[in-house]
């Protein structure tokens, strides 16, 4: 079923190319878009039409709009880059913002997901509110982010409104993904903003989806890495929880999913104790089966401080499993749930490409995503064929 969206604008030449596209287009399948281009018969509609799934518009329609009272219907500003956004008497809370000039696909993809995140939420499996799922590892280069990064897509693909978020001291998604990331506010003013709000007791107050940008390739939201390291050496295990919150209490997101750094760091103790789920991933070798279960002892230990039920919400992805053979030594509380198998031609030029683009990896993130909503798997969403 198609998602009826209104959307307001003061330009007629804006509506015109839009409408276009999308008749055109695999979005004519999926949303049916009421354009006003005046403001009083827009409000006019808004007044006695049926509530549409979401409502788009430049600010001064959304602020009229707003006056009426109607609300509860999902909706965004289309944000222009150095343009005039709300007033300083209206609140933006509960709105989303959406930069009014990029490319269609990811324009109506972000207008799709104001529908979205209720048409899924109830048949999705993650429960009530946003599920905060950890990508945790025992040790390094086990493949943490290429399966945080999979498992974005795969939600995103099924449907679901997904933020990835994350959390290394350097950020090694720039390997994989290389979208222009804007010049907006990211990350490091996000933190900034939370302390500031925090001090004057309002911090519920702040917008997250005004720090995020999109990422087509994802089929998800995520902030701009934060290009100095410092910023992210100083971020404490508070600021990672109140971070995580914040994009929970947000309502905006079905998952959130949380790629961490070294796991002895303080940020990744936060991520163990507030997420609702862990994936933890190691490589099919004796070494990432001893380093994990040392972890998992010490967090789970009394003298850890780890008041979080590690065992219970924990699942176990091994990665670089070779012919679906693991070669995994036992280990007393790790017992595989899913196998990721290696893929030869990643080690190859543009492996970040191959990396989100590999049907047969696909499958195994496709079936983990089935064990963690409880649902079975759709088919793989995919780029390409196999190269291995």
């Amino acid at each position: 079923m198609a998602a009826n969206i209104v959307l307001a604008v003061r330009e007629t030449q804006y509506i015109e190319p839009l409408l276009h596209y999308i008749h055109h287009s695999e979005y004519g399948e999926m949303l049916n878009i009421k354009a006003f281009s005046r403001m009083d018969i827009f409000t006019e509609y808004m007044k006695g039409g049926e509530a549409p799934d979401a409502v788009v518009g430049d600010p001064a329609f959304i602020e009229a709009w707003l006056v009426g009272g109607r609300a509860a219907v999902p909706w965004a500003i289309l944000e222009e880059a150095g343009g005039a956004a709300f007033t300083e008497n209206q609140s933006a809370a509960g709105g989303k913002r959406i930069a009014k000039y990029q490319a269609l696909p990811a324009l109506l993809s972000s207008m799709l997901q104001l529908c979205e995140v209720q048409r899924h939420r109830t048949a999705s499996g993650l429960g009530e509110g946003t599920l905060l799922l950890g990508v945790v590892s025992g040790s390094g280069s086990s493949g943490k982010t290429t399966v945080a990064m999979n498992l974005a897509k795969q939600f995103g693909c099924q449907g679901l409104s997904v933020f990835y978020l994350n959390l290394e001291t350097v950020n090694s998604s720039g390997l994989f993904l290389h979208p222009s990331w804007g010049n907006g506010p990211g990350l490091e003013r996000l933190l900034y903003e939370i302390q500031a709000s925090k001090d004057k007791g309002h911090a519920s107050e702040i917008g997250i989806r005004r720090y995020a940008v999109r990422l087509d390739a994802l089929h998800c939201d995520t902030f701009r890495p934060v290009s100095n390291v410092k910023e992210m050496l100083q971020m404490s295990a508070g600021d990672a929880q109140e971070l995580m919150e914040l994009l929970a209490g947000d309502g905006g997101y079905d998952i959130v999913i949380v790629d961490t750094g070294s796991i002895g760091e303080e940020r990744a103790g936060a991520v163990l104790q507030c997420c609702r789920r862990l994936v933890w991933v190691l490589r099919d070798d004796e070494m990432g089966v001893y380093k994990t279960g040392k972890w998992l002892s010490h967090f789970t230990s009394p003298h850890s401080g780890m008041k979080a039920d590690l065992s219970g919400k924990s699942l176990f992805a091994v990665n670089f499993a070779r012919e679906n053979a693991p070669q995994l030594p036992s280990s007393e509380g790790i017992e595989p749930d899913v196998l990721l198998p290696y893929i030869s031609s990643w080690n190859l030029p543009n492996r970040g490409e191959l990396s989100l683009n590999s049907p047969l990896f696909q499958r195994g993130i496709q079936k983990l995503c089935g064990i963690i909503t409880g649902m079975p798997p759709l088919k793989p969403q995919s780029g390409g064929e196999e190269n291995s």
